[in-house]
């Protein structure tokens, strides 16, 4: 809110508010408004994929103030909750919230990515599962390669809808599972109850099925956050089934009223809000916190690492290996490499065959158990 749409004692509280640190109307961080530019440090715009040049589809991009050619960036990657009247949520990419926080404070890559049918956004529910995720793995990709996303350090978050599709999309199958180093969710979770007739089947199928996603968790860091005044229902059912043995998994429970007072007000009409995040709290501090641990420690994944050379031993540059839809990497002066944020299990490890490189050796595969090097190529 601007100070030139307040008038008298509204206004006054809200000055007060913010000196003070402390009231309803105390809120310090404003996420930056959708552009229709081009992509610049510390801009929000919105980017239309060649794909869908002819739809609505669009997803949002944030470059971190920082940004400079060369260096790279983690990624969050943000899901937003349904279209819901009462809560303020209109399902659009380019109103989401939950992301831009822990983005401003690492200096992170933020993207707001849509759900999809038939060339179509869809703002309640997934639209179809497997347009919606190939929209997402093609994008992570462009944006790694275009603007210096780091691939083993890309985040899934959500709110809502968005936390349920943390899991229900991010880890929807083997090859979109691979791509994610932690999961950032808020107010609700995959699994935790049954929705209806709006796509869910019966509870005990649908917990089946999601138990099987939060398996590919492979043993990463979930951080699971609630609008609660105790234990959560959804931190009752991850323990209760024993789903926190998947992974390194987190919780932060708190009433969204201990951080915004007098809910509803005309700012946030609802406490199923994502809207928290942009108030000063220890809740919030947790949350930047758990993405900074992440970053440093990248539990449940493990490196790559070798050289590539030619069939004298001249070693190759630029070369760009590759293992997944998501991770891949470059050679340096002295054709080394390493690839991070891999998880553990079967792993293909390639040259791009789009650089025209002819393979003296053959691929690699591994069994991914620890960090391995000496994972050399030759190529003609």
């Amino acid at each position: 809110m601007h100070l030139q749409y307040l008038k008298g004692k509204e206004a006054l509280v809200w000055v007060l508010a913010i000196l003070l640190g402390t009231g309803s109307y105390a809120q310090p961080i404003q996420v930056p408004q959708m552009l229709e530019e081009e992509p610049a440090p510390g801009k929000r715009v919105k980017v239309i994929a060649p794909e869908y040049k002819e739809s609505d589809v669009y997803h949002s991009l944030y470059l971190p103030e920082n940004h400079t050619k060369g260096r790279l960036y983690p990624v969050i990657v943000e899901y937003t909750g349904n279209k819901w009247e009462p809560t303020g949520s209109t399902g659009e990419a380019r109103d989401a919230i939950l992301g831009f926080v822990p983005a401003r404070e690492l200096g992170a890559i933020w993207v707001v990515m849509p759900y999809i049918k038939d060339n179509q956004s869809i703002l309640n529910w997934w639209g179809d599962e497997h347009q919606t995720i190939e929209y997402a793995l093609k994008n992570i990709r462009r944006i790694c390669e275009d603007y210096g996303g780091n691939p083993a350090e890309i985040f899934i978050c959500g709110f809502s809808r968005g936390a349920i599709g943390v899991n229900y999309l991010g880890l929807h199958n083997d090859e979109v599972a691979d791509a994610w180093l932690g999961f950032f969710s808020h107010d609700h979770y995959d699994g935790e109850r049954h929705w209806g007739d709006y796509w869910s089947p019966s509870l005990d199928r649908y917990r089946a099925a999601a138990k099987v996603r939060m398996g590919r968790l492979n043993g990463r860091a979930a951080f699971i956050s609630n609008n609660s005044d105790g234990k959560s229902t959804v931190r009752k059912y991850i323990e209760g089934q024993h789903l926190d043995k998947f992974g390194e998994v987190a919780f932060n429970d708190f009433l969204v009223q201990s951080i915004i007072e007098d809910i509803p007000n005309k700012y946030v009409p609802h406490a199923h809000t994502d809207k928290w995040m942009l108030w000063d709290s220890h809740y919030k501090n947790k949350v930047i916190s758990w993405f900074r641990e992440v970053i440093k420690n990248k539990p449940g994944t493990y490196s790559v690492s070798g050289t590539v050379r030619d069939v004298q031993g001249k070693p190759i540059e630029g070369a760009v290996i590759e293992s997944g839809r998501t991770h891949f990497t470059t050679t340096d002066k002295q054709g080394r490499y390493k690839l991070e944020g891999l998880i553990r299990g079967n792993r293909h490890i390639i040259i791009n065959p789009d650089m025209g490189l002819t393979k003296a050796n053959p691929s690699h595969q591994l069994d991914l158990q620890s960090d391995v090097s000496g994972i050399d190529f030759i190529v003609r």
